[in-house]
């Protein structure tokens, strides 16, 4: 009897048998074993496997192809699966593929957190501290490492945050057992490579202080405020603040204790329930606007765009290129802006090379293929240049701040929602990126995204009221109002923002009385 494989996705996608690494086949077929993984126990639909494999450049047979590389995958997981029978560990039903198996590192390492942290409350620290020690040591690298695409990308984020907050209580069962000076190098590295998560910071205070490092430990909130204010436009949360205070008023060292964790958990879903939507909003237009909106300014950059080339007679075309490039820092921009610098110097070269004497009537062969070669690029660099103008595109700075902005909103959504993460409409002092908000931004926002109509606009709205906030800009797909693309191409703008739970009316609390 062939033991059950092992899969795991806290790194490479691998899988394992017998202790034995089993070869998953081309990079594709690896990628479709990871939709199934993530959706363990529940039907994918084919169309839904296509769009997290190729995203915007689906095969034209999708469906052929996705049950291609699942007969590869049951001959590889399954090996004892007579053919032409029915697949047990990978089954195709009504609502799609469906994997199930009873070794995932994802669980593994989750059930080791719940169980450490059980360990941590019952006070038996030591147990406590070499379980979750066990659970960090799964991760191999990168989540689902080698793999792109929004939904790997949400799943990475999703896991990151998780292995953040492992660590966290890692270090709060630590500090509990009294290994201060210890763990101040290693809670040096974690806030390095997790420089949202205040709880850390808030440890390698504590940490620094128990061991008498008290104005290292002030230091250490410095920085980090400075951190918050540069990066988000924001101060400390008040489990930083709280440790800043313990420590100025020089409280002895065992009276700065941990601050309560919940049991480490995936994050839940935001639960399907109605809720208000946000009031009218009499301040419109006094934010700024970020991110792929269409926007009336832009009609100047695009006509100067298209009117450079045939101003500088060519030898300019490439200057706002060079410009697009410096500023949305992309791969294609660069190759762009160095394509018209050599097209460019093509046309000096060819005028340069054998010059016509002034009193000729005729000039030079070389020089016609410069002026016909010039005229070429004058047309094509107006029309690129005005195309490309008028979708401003993105820049690195941008890509940043919204990266820095959803993590934040990930572990901390009351703040969030506090500092309107997504909210251009509102005036704010927090640089979002241009992020919008799904379930709090109003309609014109979400209108004003290339490729949302209004229409599509009032639906996700009104959706939102009627069926409960959106978990992930995917929910707009699952929900009927637009189209997959659509959210493969905005998914970068895009947040949802967990609404704030609902209360309930003192005449509710009352009744219940």
């Amino acid at each position: 009897m062939t033991d059950p494989a092992r899969f795991e996705l806290l790194g490479a996608v691998r899988a394992f048998r017998n202790g034995h690494r089993l070869d998953l086949g081309p990079a594709k077929q690896r990628a479709v074993l990871a939709v199934l993984l993530l959706n363990l126990g529940r039907p994918v639909p084919t169309h839904r496997i296509v769009d997290a494999v190729w995203g915007d450049d689906p095969p034209e047979n999708g469906p052929n192809v996705v049950q291609k590389y699942v007969a590869g995958l049951r001959r590889v997981l399954d090996p004892d699966r007579t053919p032409r029978t029915p697949g047990e560990l990978l089954a195709l039903t009504d609502g799609g593929y469906v994997l199930s198996t009873g070794a995932l590192d994802t669980e593994e390492f989750r059930n080791g957190l719940a169980r450490a942290d059980a360990e941590r409350r019952a006070g038996h620290l030591e147990e406590a501290a070499r379980i979750a020690r066990t659970a960090l040591d799964l991760w191999r690298g990168e989540a689902l490492g080698g793999l792109t695409g929004p939904i790997f990308e949400a799943a990475r984020a999703r896991l990151h945050e998780q292995r953040a907050s492992a660590w966290e209580l890692w270090a709060e069962i630590e500090l509990a057992r009294g290994g201060f000076a210890g763990l101040v190098s290693e809670l040096a590295r974690l806030v390095e490579e997790f420089p949202l998560r205040e709880g850390l910071r808030a440890q390698l205070m504590t940490a620094l202080y128990r061991s008498g490092r008290q104005a290292e430990a002030l230091a250490a909130f410095r920085d980090a405020r400075e951190f918050f204010l540069d990066e988000l436009g924001a101060e400390p949360g008040e489990r930083l603040q709280e440790t800043h205070r313990r420590i100025l008023r020089n409280e002895p060292a065992t009276a700065v204790p941990a601050v309560e964790r919940p049991q480490p958990q995936p994050v839940p879903p935001i639960p399907a329930q109605p809720w208000s939507p946000p009031p009218a909003m009499t301040n419109w237009g006094h934010g700024v606007p970020l991110g792929p909106r269409r926007d009336g300014g832009v009609w100047a950059e695009v006509i100067l765009a298209a009117m450079l080339p045939l101003i500088t007679c060519s030898l300019g075309s490439f200057v706002y290129f060079v410009y697009a490039a410096i500023q949305r820092r992309t791969r294609r921009e660069t190759i762009t802006a160095a394509g018209y610098v050599l097209a460019v110097a093509a046309v000096v070269f060819f005028w340069a090379v054998d010059p016509s004497a002034p009193e000729a009537d005729i000039g030079s062969d070389a020089e016609a293929v410069g002026l016909i070669l010039a005229v070429f690029v004058i047309a094509f660099a107006s029309i690129h240049g005005a195309v490309l103008a008028y979708h401003p595109g993105d820049n690195g700075r941008a890509r940043k701040q919204r990266l820095l902005a959803r993590q934040y909103t990930a572990f901390n959504p009351a703040a969030a929602r506090h500092y309107a993460i997504g909210r251009p409409d509102l005036p704010r002092t927090y640089d979002d990126g241009g992020l919008v908000d799904l379930n709090h931004a109003p309609e014109p926002v979400i209108s004003s995204l290339r490729g949302i109509t209004p229409v599509e606009a009032h639906r996700i709205t009104v959706d939102r009221y009627e069926n409960g906030g959106y978990e992930t800009p995917d929910d707009l797909v699952r929900r009927g109002l637009v189209t997959p693309k659509t959210v493969r191409r905005l998914a970068s703008w895009l947040v949802c923002v967990p609404p704030a739970p609902r209360t309930q009316a003192p005449a509710q609390v009352q009744e219940q009385r």
